[in-house]
């Protein structure tokens, strides 16, 4: 797989916003493009705050939308939270 330009995406969860960048790798040089951005804001039910995990997954995805629908191939796609926790992800 040896091609001249290389496209990674990092998606950036931050505790009030999120972003979808997409990095890429061509002659050499590395070019940063916010794709897209949002809101995270917590969510209340029962008295108690929550993060909006379906909100935030929506938002994931359109910005992986306005990546594809530039074309293109991307090689991964890496995301990184705030706090402690996880998520298992799949195929």
């Amino acid at each position: 797989m040896d091609r001249a330009e290389r496209s990674v995406i990092a998606v950036d969860l931050g505790a009030s916003s999120g972003r979808v960048i997409q990095i890429t790798l061509k002659e050499g040089r590395i070019f940063l493009r916010e794709r897209h951005r949002f809101a995270n804001s917590k969510i209340s039910a029962m008295g108690r705050q929550y993060t909006d995990i379906l909100y935030i997954y929506s938002e994931i995805v359109k910005g992986l939308q306005n990546v594809f629908r530039g074309g293109g191939e991307i090689d991964s796609v890496g995301i990184d939270a705030w706090g402690g926790g996880f998520c298992l992800s799949g195929q």
